[in-house]
């Protein structure tokens, strides 16, 4: 007779998984939750269509099922290298600091703080339920499929609703898509999606295959008909990036068969007919922007020059989380971020707050990434995904959102959690 696992093992394995898969599916549980045909939405629809909140509510259930099942986060603290210890306290007090000076809104500065609060547990749960569940355990394969799959079924509900609704008929398609409230935040749950197709491809050939290139596929022609440009950037640097520290990613077979998905994905794009909106056709907005450079940076370049200024008008500490549209004159009260993550770290805590976030986050990328010491599948998968949303964040404001930060920290903590020893960690 076969030994039976504890009750507590199985306990943890589907944990981990089960927490995982909440984040991966939340786009498509937001698209069930947070859609209207007439395009009025509740109090609390408007605001969660905005933050992402499946993704938090997901995000704050993973650090009450760790805390349940015995993370100690002081203990945890206590693991942590004295250098470690001095900068993640230093970004806490500033963290807190900065919502004490913040004059624009300061309510929402505290928000803010939370949120981002709920963020940094959210990476300690990840690695701790991780750990308890074992990798072998954690079917990590199905996860992968899990997260393209959520965000195609995402996608082709926004397509099937905007041509059942009409395509020519007078919707306002920036703000009224179903989940989501802006077009370009439907980027934000393709280009993990793709990356992570992609890295599947790379790192185990003849595993789903055939599913993912189908899902590549389809991710790739409705991340191009709903017109975001931004992931481009970031999953065409992932791609150069992982293919010179990753040898399967430079593979004839991955390349050929990658090569055709992505176009035939491009292809179907053209081939889609576009709302009368100029915010569709990411092909289209390229061929305009090369011939128009203010169409190409959409605004940005304002930004960046009005938020450096910004930054040093309180430099040390910053302005505080969620205060950017309060006090920038080019956000006008609409937008929320700077639109790219830099500056926005260095606006909301300043030079000391920003610069130790920042600091924390390349030791984790050196941890994740360098030290540890995690299967190949486990390294490649995880680079792919988090190299995308870090470069795609230099050109938009994804890390000013739930989801797309709730799967960097799984892409950072995945590595970590497998890499090394306990005690090391």
């Amino acid at each position: 007779m076969l030994p039976t696992k504890p009750i507590g093992y199985e306990i943890s394995s589907r944990a981990a998984f089960l927490s995982i898969a909440a984040i991966f599916l939340s786009p498509l549980i937001s698209v069930i939750f947070l859609t209207s045909w007439n395009g009025n939405f509740s109090d609390w629809q408007t605001v969660a269509r905005l933050f992402f909140l499946p993704a938090l509510y997901s995000e704050i259930a993973i650090c009450i099922v760790a805390l349940a099942m015995g993370l100690n986060l002081v203990q945890s603290f206590r693991k942590l290298s004295v250098s470690a210890k001095i900068i993640l306290g230093l970004w806490l007090s500033v963290l807190f600091s900065a919502t004490i000076f913040a004059d624009a809104n300061p309510p929402v500065a505290i928000l803010g703080a939370g949120f981002w609060l709920v963020h940094a547990m959210t990476f300690a749960a990840v690695v701790y339920l991780i750990r308890q569940a074992g990798l072998e355990h954690l079917r990590l394969e199905k996860l992968a499929f899990m997260l393209p799959l959520a965000a195609a079924a995402a996608g082709l509900t926004i397509y099937i609703f905007a041509n059942v609704k009409g395509l020519d008929g007078d919707v306002d398609w920036v703000s009224f898509l179903p989940a989501f409230a802006h077009i370009r935040h439907t980027g934000y749950i393709f280009a993990p999606a793709i990356a992570i197709s992609l890295a599947h491809l790379a790192a185990k050939p003849g595993e789903l295959e055939k599913t993912h290139l189908m899902l590549l596929t389809i991710n790739s022609a409705l991340m191009l008909w709903l017109g975001s440009r931004g992931p481009v950037f970031g999953i065409l640097a992932a791609v150069t990036i992982c293919m010179i520290c990753f040898p399967a990613m430079r593979s004839v077979r991955f390349v050929t068969r990658a090569g055709v998905a992505g176009t035939a994905g491009a292809a179907l794009s053209l081939l889609a007919p576009l709302p009368q909106h100029g915010a569709f056709g990411a092909l289209q907005r390229f061929w305009n922007g090369s011939t128009d450079p203010t169409a190409f940076s959409s605004g940005r370049l304002n930004f960046w020059i009005e938020t450096v200024d910004l930054i040093w008008q309180r430099p040390l500490l910053g302005h505080g989380s969620l205060q950017f549209q309060f006090i920038s004159a080019n956000a006008g009260g609409i937008y929320k971020h700077p639109h790219e993550s830099i500056l926005q770290f260095l606006f909301d805590w300043g030079i000391i707050g920003g610069g130790a976030f920042l600091v924390m986050i390349a030791l984790l990328i050196h941890m994740a990434f360098f030290k540890a010491k995690s299967p190949p599948y486990v390294k490649l998968l995880s680079a792919m995904g988090f190299a995308t949303m870090c470069v795609f964040s230099l050109i938009d404001g994804l890390f000013f959102y739930a989801y797309p930060i709730a799967v960097s920290i799984i892409f950072l903590a995945l590595p970590i959690a497998t890499g090394f020893p306990e005690r090391q960690a």
